[in-house]
């Protein structure tokens, strides 16, 4: 068999393991996961909000990355963009549009996470006031009964990164809180694309957070940050739930620890050991505003996704486990953009060639990127990424592919926005929209 019939066929088996979709106005998507035994835990949320201001529709966009468990995305996912909704629209209608500030919706975005935040703690402060005098009769009625997910969506936690586009297109809100990305992709001199982060990754890998969580706490407690990961299991410093560690410490010994979780050994260690002076992890969003019509003149592409992309780009846990790539991901993601790309820097970074529109001319271009960072022209290590023999449930071993969507949306110049919503909570995504004249 030739090479070029190796590779079709790969790609072909690697399409089979694609869930993609094209919406109305080219809103392509593709949601893939190769190893059976994961459970995804990430969630996206797409809405358009016809109720807030003239006859143009708002665009709300997230992207939400679970970890402990799927409740805290899934309840954030179904419940949060209702109560932004609200807050944005009796914001806009009790303001003189003469006197609009985008720094009011802004603040206004901070707030209503933190809230939503907080109102999940109190739920389970309310339901057990004292969790020491809690029986092991009395624990495990909780976790049959009723209010089970109550406990559970604190318990667990979540990332999100939102965006929230005005009815006119002229104003764009980026939320960051955790290490999900928001990334600007624009055309730079000549041809080519490169991409820029727009809110920073909220985890201990960052040094402005990993010295913000040493100098909250205690010099002498020096298990903060043990491996550098906080209490020895979670690398992200701000999520919403995740009140193991936001909460004080007999909540974790005597009630969420007993409830079950995809929490790691390690991390449930730690929470039970080392929890001294929460909180040690915050829902305090990071959010910044962006006057879209200065940005035209470079063709942007707003593109939002979760670390499954930057793992991928990396190739620590992949096919560059002795060489990581040091390229920022975000660049990286920006130039794959573009109808033209520099291969010669692809090709540094992922040590693989790409194609562009290897699955067609007018095909989805969700599945075109996803192909290229995972293997490119590579057929090898196509077949080994597909392969669940050799894929590992969490990052131990020697191949690992976190859930991974990609959302690539055509340009919004266009008057209609998207007419079909997806929904579905198995799907960890990444948006791509664009914004034309």
């Amino acid at each position: 068999m030739s090479d070029t019939s190796i590779l079709a066929d790969a790609r072909a088996t690697f399409l089979s393991c694609c869930g993609s979709h094209t919406y109305p106005g080219r809103i392509d998507t593709v949601a893939f996961q190769p190893t059976p035994a994961r459970i995804p835990e990430d969630r996206h949320v797409v809405e358009e909000w016809d109720d807030i201001q003239g006859d143009s529709p708002w665009l709300f966009l997230a992207v939400l990355d679970g970890h402990g468990g799927t409740d805290a995305a899934d309840y954030t996912a179904n419940h949060l963009p209702k109560l932004i909704r609200n807050a944005v629209r009796n914001k806009i209608a009790n303001t003189n549009p003469e006197q609009f500030d985008p720094d009011s919706i802004s603040i206004l975005l901070r707030s209503e996470i933190q809230k939503f935040d907080n109102s999940l703690g109190k739920a389970v402060q309310d339901l057990c006031p004292r969790p020491k005098k809690l029986t092991e009769s009395q624990v495990q009625a909780l976790i049959d009964g009723p209010n089970a997910s109550v406990i559970s969506r604190a318990y667990c936690g979540t990332t999100l990164t939102a965006a929230l586009i005005d009815g006119d297109k002229k104003h764009l809100w980026v939320v960051g809180l955790g290490d999900s990305s928001a990334v600007l992709s624009r055309v730079q001199q000549g041809t080519f694309r490169n991409g820029e982060r727009l809110i920073k990754l909220h985890s201990t890998e960052t040094p402005s957070e990993y010295a913000r969580i040493k100098l909250d706490h205690p010099s002498y407690e020096s298990n903060i940050l043990k491996d550098d990961r906080i209490l020895g299991g979670l690398n992200v410093t701000r999520a919403i739930g995740d009140f193991c560690f936001k909460l004080h410490s007999s909540y974790s010994k005597h009630l969420f620890i007993k409830f079950p979780s995809t929490f790691s050994e390690v991390s449930r260690h730690g929470i039970i050991r080392y929890n001294h002076s929460p909180p040690y992890v915050t829902a305090e969003s990071e959010v910044r505003h962006f006057d879209l019509s200065s940005l035209r003149k470079d063709e942007p592409i707003l593109i939002l996704y979760t670390d499954g992309v930057d793992n991928i780009v990396n190739g620590q846990f992949l096919f560059r486990q002795q060489n990581p790539s040091t390229h920022d991901p975000a660049a990286v993601i920006g130039a794959l953009l573009g109808e033209f790309v520099d291969h010669q820097f692809l090709r540094d970074v992922f040590d693989h060639e790409v194609e562009l529109k290897w699955n067609g001319a007018g095909a989805n271009r969700a599945v075109e990127v996803l192909g290229n960072i995972l293997a490119g022209k590579d057929a090898e290590r196509l077949k080994k990424a597909l392969n669940p023999d050799l894929l590992s449930v969490r990052d131990e071993k020697d191949l690992y592919i976190d859930d991974t969507t990609i959302i690539f949306g055509g340009s919004i110049q266009r008057t209609e926005y998207l007419q079909e919503r997806s929904s579905s909570p198995w799907l960890n995504v990444t948006f791509v929209i664009a914004f034309g004249s």
